[in-house]
């Protein structure tokens, strides 16, 4: 990621950033519900990718281990066995709490 796009990123509130996350976590659902996992990941790495960044925003250093969970979910959700027990709605009433 070029560093026009994290100074981007970074002059965001962090509600804004979350939105946006949210975002891509709401298309990588609607992948899943359609069956279409290339999609899905997609979605969900991108979901990631903006985590990480917000994990990295100076900002938002009291939220690392709420974001990093959020990676861990999402990998577990969307990739992984689901061990956590998440649901779309679960996924869509924390993200959709930052609207």
């Amino acid at each position: 990621m070029d560093n026009r796009t994290i100074n981007t990123w970074y002059e965001m509130p962090v509600t804004l950033q979350i939105s946006n996350i949210g975002s891509e976590v709401g298309r990588a659902i609607r992948y899943k519900n359609k069956d279409n996992q290339q999609r899905m990941i997609m979605f969900c790495e991108k979901a990631i990718e903006f985590l990480q960044l917000s994990i990295s925003d100076p900002k938002n250093k009291h939220r690392k281990q709420e974001f990093e969970f959020c990676i861990e979910e999402l990998k577990d959700y969307f990739m992984g066995e689901n061990v956590y027990q998440t649901t779309d709605e679960m996924l869509k009433k924390y993200y959709d709490a930052f609207l």
